[in-house]
């Protein structure tokens, strides 16, 4: 399976400039219509093995998961995982839609934030950040938008910090405001008329970054 599976991300890493390899008929073409792969629950690949089932689930799993830990632990994480590769590893793939699933842990003093799904990840949202950026300047044409939503646990406070981060770390990548997939063309980032300063966040939390 682990050959495999090697075999496969060596395979994956060709599609890792797909948006810039396109034709050039295509780059007229608004990034609504483009059929852009993504990834569910992007980082269950580093859960947690020992980490608590997250506040946001039911009381019945909590209970479960306190009594019988020695069963309920290992199909919680077994139905919780849907990724194997890293999130540098998804992108050299191709994906290029990344479902982040942000929370803070309960009872935690500090400000770290974490990815969740059922249990948490064993890094950190800011961490992850950071990761998404080196890649994105290795590819300069390329586009990711981070849909990041749940926000199990964050207080406004929180919030904020999360985007400050987000300002912080990818600056010029992000989207101007101004700019909706409906009026990106994939010509705006072969001639760089996409890099702005401006932070472009909509409604759903969903982040566009060039």
């Amino acid at each position: 399976m682990e050959g495999s599976l090697q075999t496969c991300i060596h395979m994956c890493h060709e599609n890792g400039q797909w948006m810039s390899q396109l034709p050039e008929k295509l780059w007229d073409i608004p990034l609504y219509d483009l059929a852009l792969p993504g990834s569910h629950d992007t980082m269950t690949y580093c859960l947690d093995k020992n980490s608590a089932v997250s506040g946001n689930e039911c009381k019945l799993v909590k209970f479960l998961s306190k009594c019988v830990p020695c069963i309920v632990h290992p199909v919680i994480m077994k139905w919780s995982t849907t990724q194997v590769l890293t999130v540098t590893e998804q992108l050299e793939a191709g994906v290029r839609y990344l479902d982040f699933r942000i929370a803070h842990k309960p009872n935690d003093p500090s400000m770290n934030l974490y990815f969740v799904h059922m249990v948490y990840t064993t890094v950190t949202v800011e961490d992850i950040l950071w990761e998404v950026l080196r890649w994105l300047e290795t590819h300069p044409q390329e586009i990711v938008i981070l849909a990041c939503r749940n926000f199990d646990g964050l207080t406004k406070k929180l919030h904020c910090r999360l985007i400050a981060w987000i300002k912080e770390i990818f600056q010029c990548k992000l989207c101007p405001r101004n700019v909706s997939m409906r009026s990106f063309f994939l010509r705006m980032i072969h001639y760089n008329e996409i890099f702005d300063s401006k932070f472009y966040i909509d409604s759903t939390s969903t982040v566009f970054l060039a």
